[in-house]
């Protein structure tokens, strides 16, 4: 499976939030508008999507043990 491939699947098992944060922000759309989206404040829109990063690389990290 490609690396896209793997990472949109591993999106869909992250919780709908994390998972919308990564979207927008890897479809270049600018902090402000993703923390309001999400309905977070500013502050607090780096540490949420570091957490859905390290999930989203913990989702992919099994996806590649059973490949």
């Amino acid at each position: 499976m490609a690396t896209s491939d793997r990472r949109t699947a591993a999106l869909r098992g992250l919780p709908e939030s994390y998972a919308l944060g990564l979207r927008l922000r890897d479809a270049g759309t600018p902090e402000a508008v993703i923390a309001d989206r999400l309905g977070v404040e500013p502050e607090a829109l780096g540490p949420l999507l570091a957490v859905a990063e390290a999930k989203l690389a913990t989702i992919l990290g099994r996806s590649g043990e059973e490949a």
